[in-house]
């Protein structure tokens, strides 16, 4: 395996004992403690010599969203080309690092109380907004609120936020009071970003970040400009960035091939596989991104657990990750999270079991077979592949699978068929925190929940194991809600796989992250020409 977290056990620190040790930094948990540094795998060892040079045009292909391409940070999270442009215009408070621990962004320290219930964030001084007014409190402030309306993709990061009591003492400092305690709320609101106070129309946004926007043409490309005064002084190193959208595997690797752009997010694995080496590099790292098929358990025939515990033992995961993923993976046992801290690897690994799948499905009333439709889409490395196969290994147990193939751009856009089919696939990243996800795309008013998961059980024990008073408590809990998803939920997790990207031989600075692709947050910053 490539992760190397290890759990919170029995003798773990109690909440008051972590906090003590928190230092200026802010806390620095155990998502933690074991992690190692990034690998760099294949050629991506091999990097130009010599010291940034400055100057350049950057150019990335990356699977395009048509029409829901914007940067406005409240739709970002539902495709990747999104989080990156939000993330060149856009600062967070908090950063998560390749290791997966959390770093200073706007904010420069972050301290809670002895209960973890209130939490004092000190923001970095004399950062200014793309248009020169002065970055302060009041922009956190409202950037929380405008966060929590229900439309808003971030409002999961701050449901357990007090709104009505953030303060803010001086314009340097915000304190934050959460209806529960939370000993990892930094990592929680990692994964969104802050506008400026008033902000409503991010069509020419305004925001903190490396870069200043320039122009946006949907489901095409962008272009921003270096930010001349970037608060991380002297960087970003190239002088714009241009993000396109191109939706076609092989055409976005030719382009890379033949220098039309300069990098490729997400490069399919077998041309990894094929051009390593052969006139690029590749930018790999084991990742907590997790790809699967999901089941909507309000639709029949998945509203029936039965259904759905067989449609779990069908997979011969090894075989996807050898042929979907080329090997760029690890094994996935049905849950999200592999690598954060109180994931449950206790939970013993799920094998292929054909004969109880049929056991299962003829007790369900299947017993002369099932038919279902799965959806499809070439939206990231080896989707259409594992559907494919996994059409291949059901039939082994009488299940057809009629796979259909969609429209790429628009496969995760909530306006079309995302949230709406019965049975799909996905992939996530960008979650630092168990909370973080089970917020997002567990909870019943979460803005991610595939599988219409409604159980208010699931919804006790998240906030148990949210506001947990040391870490064998919140252990206890998290592994009672992953139990209970991994016997009964809706998901079927059958990998992690590797953080993938591709560049041209002259392009270098970026550091490859277990968090997401491209080296993000920090990778369009450090990014340069080396020649």
């Amino acid at each position: 395996m490539h992760s190397h977290a290890q759990n919170a056990r029995a003798s773990g620190p109690s909440r008051r004992t972590v906090l003590r040790g928190a230092g200026a930094a802010g806390l620095l948990l155990g998502l933690g403690g074991a992690l190692s540094a990034c690998e760099r795998r294949g050629s991506a060892a091999t990097v130009p010599a010599g010291p940034p040079r400055r100057g350049g045009r950057l150019r990335i292909g990356m699977v395009g969203a048509g029409k829901s391409e914007s940067f406005n940070p409240s739709g970002a999270a539902s495709a990747l080309i999104n989080v990156a442009r939000v993330t060149a215009v856009f600062d967070s408070l908090v950063a998560i690092g390749p290791d997966l621990n959390p770093r200073p962004m706007l904010a420069l320290s972050w301290t809670p109380d002895d209960t973890a219930a209130t939490w004092t964030f000190r923001l970095r001084p004399g950062v200014r907004w793309h248009d020169g007014k002065p970055f302060t409190a009041e922009d956190v402030i409202y950037s929380l609120n405008w966060m929590s309306d229900p439309s808003n993709q971030l409002s999961a990061a701050v449901t357990n936020v007090d709104l009505p009591r953030l303060a803010a003492p001086d314009p340097e400092t915000v304190i934050v009071r959460l209806h529960r305690p939370d000993l990892l709320f930094p990592q929680a609101i990692a994964a969104t970003w802050i506008v400026q106070s008033g902000a409503t129309d991010f069509s020419r946004p305004v925001g903190t970040g490396p870069f200043v926007f320039d122009s946006l043409m949907p489901g095409q490309v962008s272009v921003c400009r270096r930010n001349p005064d970037y608060w991380d002084t002297g960087k970003p190193y190239v002088d714009s960035l241009v993000i396109q959208s191109i939706s076609d595997d092989n055409a976005r690797v030719n382009a890379l091939l033949g220098g039309q752009i300069d990098m490729v997010a997400q490069i399919p694995y077998a041309q990894a596989k094929a051009y390593d080496g052969a006139g690029l590099r590749l930018l790999d790292s084991p990742g907590i991104t997790a790809q699967g098929f999901y089941m909507a358990v309000d639709h029949k025939p998945f509203d029936d657990a039965r259904v759905r515990q067989a449609m779990r033992l069908l997979v011969d995961r090894q075989q996807l990750v050898d042929v979907a993923l080329y090997g760029y993976g690890t094994v996935g046992n049905d849950l999200f999270g592999r690598g954060l801290t109180y994931y449950a690897d206790a939970i013993p690994q799920r094998k292929r079991d054909i004969a109880r799948a049929k056991a299962l499905l003829a007790q369900a009333g299947h017993g002369r077979g099932l038919t279902v439709t799965l959806e499809t889409a070439p939206a990231a490395p080896g989707m259409v592949e594992a559907a494919t196969l996994f059409a291949q290994q059901a039939a082994d147990a009488g299940v057809t699978v009629h796979v259909s193939q969609v429209d790429a751009s628009s496969y995760f856009d909530p306006t079309v068929q995302y949230l709406k089919r019965p049975f799909g696939q996905t992939l996530w990243a960008g979650f630092a925190s168990l909370s973080s996800f089970y917020q997002y795309a567990i909870l019943p008013d979460g803005p991610g929940n595939e599988t219409h998961w409604n159980n208010g059980k699931t919804t006790e024990l998240t906030d148990r194991a949210v506001s947990a008073a040391d870490a064998q408590e919140a252990a206890n809990n998290w592994n009672a809600v992953q139990q209970e998803q991994w016997d009964d939920g809706g998901y079927l997790w059958w990998a992690n796989v590797d953080n993938v990207d591709a560049m041209s031989n002259q392009v270098a600075g970026i550091t490859p992250s277990r968090y997401l692709n491209l080296g993000l947050p920090a990778g369009l910053t450090t990014v340069y020409f080396a020649s």
